[in-house]
């Protein structure tokens, strides 16, 4: 799963990297320890085609689900292309979650030991769902998930799906509606490229905010 992430990429950087235009770029303020249940930014593909940045709320629930229905902050890559709860937002509302890295708890004898996994190739991309800001909703967002690489699956069985930058206007390029349409224009960050260490539990608490929290310990 992906249930805690970091973002310490300047705003033009990520613009430069998802093909946006740089007066398009997110004012990013760093964040060490971002948690589900806040305002993030995402890349969507915007109104008039061009990529444009959002900030959405980290918990996935549809404008037509009633305030009952759950608000999952993940969505499995197995599930999400026909699942009721997300396949209208698969076929036309993807997107992209920038990251540095995010954390994951590696649970032993009864303890979780938080892990820091990060790219040595920098800016990571979540594949992401979102519903869309309307007059009555600031929209919301869930990363996809997939089974763990093999080199992090000691640390937790599920990731988020990290996207090559190469394939990020075959993935946000609302055309592609289908499973088997996203899927032919679309592949993962070669795995190869994640770095993994532990971390300090204070990153278990959201109020602790600072560089050190992905420090090695």
């Amino acid at each position: 799963m992906c249930g805690r992430y970091v973002i310490n990429t300047p705003g033009n950087q990520i613009a430069r990297v998802v093909g946006a235009a740089e007066a398009a770029a997110p004012e990013v303020t760093p964040s060490f320890n971002i948690p589900p249940g806040t305002q993030q930014w995402v890349a969507r593909t915007g109104a008039d085609g061009d990529v444009a940045f959002n900030q959405l709320w980290w918990g996935y629930r549809p404008i037509w689900a009633d305030n009952k229905a759950p608000q999952p902050i993940n969505a499995r890559a197995e599930k999400v292309a026909a699942s009721p709860f997300f396949r209208d937002a698969f076929a036309r509302y993807r997107c992209v979650v920038p990251a540095t890295g995010w954390y994951e708890w590696q649970s032993h004898q009864g303890k979780k030991q938080p892990y820091y996994i990060s790219s040595d190739a920098g800016l990571m991309l979540f594949a992401g769902i979102y519903d869309p800001p309307r007059e009555d909703s600031d929209g919301c967002f869930a990363i996809i998930t997939q089974p763990a690489a093999q080199s992090i699956a000691q640390i937790h069985s599920r990731m988020p799906v990290v996207l090559d930058p190469a394939c990020v206007e075959g993935w946000l390029d609302p055309s592609h509606k289908t499973r088997d349409e996203v899927k032919a224009v679309t592949q993962a960050l070669d795995p190869a490229h994640l770095l993994a260490w532990p971390v300090d539990p204070r990153v278990n608490r959201p109020a602790n905010d600072d560089a050190g929290l992905v420090e090695s310990v």
